[in-house]
């Protein structure tokens, strides 16, 4: 039974980041597809941290929408150093029902929808494998 709980969790720690993934891959693919694109100016750089304390960098971009008004996105991350600066233009791409949800074109190459999808599809082919590998102990158990 234990081996069975094990795999059990596994499999849902599995689905768990399936979906997460499989969400940003559909962000990241409505942005890209409906996006608009413009310019905008960095205004900040946010730093945070991963769960393994590496520095994760965050370059906050101002830029103006068809109406006028200013919104300020935030584009992807970074790791040790930001190929940005405060004051750099860049373009972007944003959603019009969500201007704060940008792409930046030059910089966040890495954020495509074959990278999420394809690591999306590996998390939920590993969340098969454990959940079928908890069936197949619990039946052996029986």
């Amino acid at each position: 039974m234990g081996e069975f709980m094990v795999e059990a969790l596994l499999s849902a720690v599995f689905v768990g980041a399936t979906v997460a993934m499989g969400r940003d891959a559909r962000r990241v693919h409505r942005v890209r597809r409906r996006g608009i694109r413009t310019t905008g100016t960095v205004v900040d750089i946010r730093e945070t941290t991963d769960g393994d304390g590496d520095a994760q960098l965050y370059p906050r971009v101002r830029y103006a929408l068809p109406d006028g008004r200013k919104a300020t996105g935030e584009g992807g991350a970074h790791a040790v150093r930001s190929p940005l600066s405060e004051g750099d233009g860049v373009e972007l791409l944003y959603r019009p029902e969500d201007p704060e949800r940008i792409i930046l074109i030059a910089y966040d190459r890495h954020m495509n929808i074959w990278v999420y999808g394809g690591i999306s599809l590996f998390l939920g082919a590993m969340a098969l494998l454990w959940a079928l590998s908890a069936i197949v102990s619990l039946l052996r158990s029986a």
